[in-house]
């Protein structure tokens, strides 16, 4: 083969190899574009989250419009469709999560939707609890803190308080049997007083009085109303014993204290799960759940009355927090 032969064989073996690195090029490119489509359209799958809400109901309307304000805030991804208890659309195919707010839109969302996975978001335990056999893959969210985070509280607020009460009523029975895991759990113990609306409240009030330190105010409007509440705080002042209360607002009438989540904080908490839910392969991580964040609110001229010591409220919700991030919490 003389020098131009070589030369030509040369250089068609260059072209040769020029052009399968092009190709391996476009091939390595043509993959990483399609690889990148895959990941925007699995980033940009959308979630269809309903929410079953009374709009009559001023608490349960204003924790939907948190809520979806939230959610869609921080996901992009998620869609909100907001129904009433008494539209019975189809929605099994299209809903990947159903959140029930109160009462009526818990129970809607049960006997419509019961293949669907939900959140429930109730008052308090007394109010609603899951069924271990229809709620199998949901979770519920109480607005209320945990009795175990209520007691707690009590004794951070006095050491060698030993007996807390609290009013159980026909309509609204309390959950004796976990209250009293939780007070167990900080040396505390549990005395019940069982009543009805229609007997006197304040024979009640002072049997359970007598039997303690502090009496535990639970939300029941059947005990705790605008027509009882005066009555309720004259006679534990008369007794020198504390109510540790449910609201802001009963701290402000009276009460000595209360540890208590505002609309944006259990609205918050919702949006929390649901994203969770998501992240998790849409399962829950938690069954029962309950507001992450939390206000204190105390009566400082109370506690000067019944000769007590203000709590800092900073340090206060500091140990709160602390001991619950590690704690597991007795099952409600």
């Amino acid at each position: 083969m003389n020098n131009i032969e070589q030369g030509v064989l040369q250089q068609g073996r260059l072209t040769s190899l020029l052009i399968h690195i092009l190709l391996l090029s476009t091939f390595c490119l043509t993959n990483a574009a399609y690889a990148e489509t895959l990941l925007h359209e699995k980033s940009s799958e959308k979630h269809h989250v309903f929410v079953i809400y009374s709009p009559d109901n001023t608490l349960h309307s204003n924790i939907t419009q948190k809520l979806s304000d939230t959610l869609t805030l921080e996901n992009s991804d998620i869609i909100i469709s907001k129904i009433t208890p008494e539209e019975t659309i189809i929605i099994d195919n299209n809903a990947d999560i159903i959140i029930g707010i109160g009462a009526e839109g818990m129970r809607s969302a049960n006997k419509y939707y019961p293949t669907t996975n939900k959140l429930f978001i109730s008052t308090d335990p007394e109010k609603f609890s899951l069924d271990s056999d229809v709620n199998k893959n949901d979770a519920i969210l109480y607005m209320t803190q945990s009795y175990c985070r209520q007691m707690q509280f009590i004794k951070l607020i006095r050491d060698d308080w030993k007996v807390v009460s609290l009013l159980s009523s026909e309509e609204k029975p309390a959950n004796s049997t976990n209250i009293e895991q939780c007070a167990n759990k900080y040396g505390l113990e549990i005395y019940t007083v069982n009543t009805t609306a229609k007997e006197n409240m304040t024979e009640n009030i002072k049997n359970a009085l007598n039997h303690s330190d502090a009496l535990l105010a639970l939300p029941d409007k059947s005990i705790y109303n605008s027509n009882t509440v005066k009555n309720i705080l004259l006679t534990s002042y008369r007794h020198r014993k504390p109510v540790i209360a449910f609201s802001h607002n009963f701290v402000s009438a009276g009460a000595l204290a209360s540890i208590h989540s505002n609309i944006e904080q259990v609205a918050q908490s919702a949006s929390s799960l649901v994203q969770q839910y998501f992240k998790t392969g849409q399962q829950f991580i938690k069954t029962v759940n309950y507001p992450q964040t939390f206000d204190i609110s105390i009566n400082r001229q109370v506690f000067r009355a019944l000769n007590l010591t203000s709590p800092d409220i900073d340090k206060l919700r500091q140990m709160l927090e602390h001991t619950e991030a590690g704690r597991i919490e007795v099952p409600e």
